[in-house]
């Protein structure tokens, strides 16, 4: 378990007022260190752009998408993306949930694919993968994020929902040429300012 020691010295430069202020700020900053990693605690390590091998891309992405994309299309994504996430659990180094984005050139991302392996899905996977995406993304500087989801994915549209994405536009037979029941996608961003 990790400890964060934060210690404060008095100064004389400073009133009592604001060396109070300055004490307060520092419990809240502490406490909202711990209450992230009691939040953290799952094992799980989210990597961006490394070189992950295809196979372990394939491995996340292919189970869950191979009715909606052929196999070289799906390649093609992975080997054009701009930005590549994955999650891993250290216990057994495999992926068990990645993300390919790309920049749109107007201070934006698309988040092109996302998936989590379906064994790791509803163990909040996900939500730290978005997260940790959503966090880069502002540390970057990016003012939004948009993505296309089916709208009978009721499982992706409430985690997107959840972290604050909004629907935008709704898009009739956007997936007119996938085997899915309903055709029809929504277009949803996520505002990083």
């Amino acid at each position: 378990m990790c400890k964060y020691i934060l210690q404060y010295q008095p100064s004389k430069k400073y009133s009592i007022e604001r060396e109070k202020h300055l004490l307060v700020l520092m419990e809240k900053l502490r406490l909202n260190l711990v209450l992230k990693q009691k939040k953290d605690s799952s094992p799980i390590q989210v990597y961006h752009n490394r070189q992950f091998p295809l196979n372990d891309l394939l491995d996340i992405f292919y189970p869950l998408f191979h009715a909606d994309y052929p196999d070289n299309f799906l390649i093609h994504m992975i080997r054009t993306a701009n930005h590549i996430f994955c999650a891993y659990d250290p216990s057994d180094r495999h992926p068990i949930a990645c993300a390919l984005v790309n920049n749109t050139g107007r201070q934006g991302l698309y988040l092109m694919l996302f998936g989590v392996r379906k064994s790791s899905q509803h163990h909040g996977v996900g939500t730290k993968l978005l997260e940790r995406i959503i966090e880069w993304a502002r540390f970057y500087q990016y003012t939004f994020i948009y993505l296309h989801v089916n709208a009978g994915n009721y499982k992706a549209i409430g985690l997107y929902k959840k972290l604050g994405s909004r629907q935008h536009e709704y898009l009739p037979n956007y997936y007119k040429d996938s085997p899915k029941e309903n055709p029809d996608g929504i277009r949803m961003i996520l505002s990083l300012q």
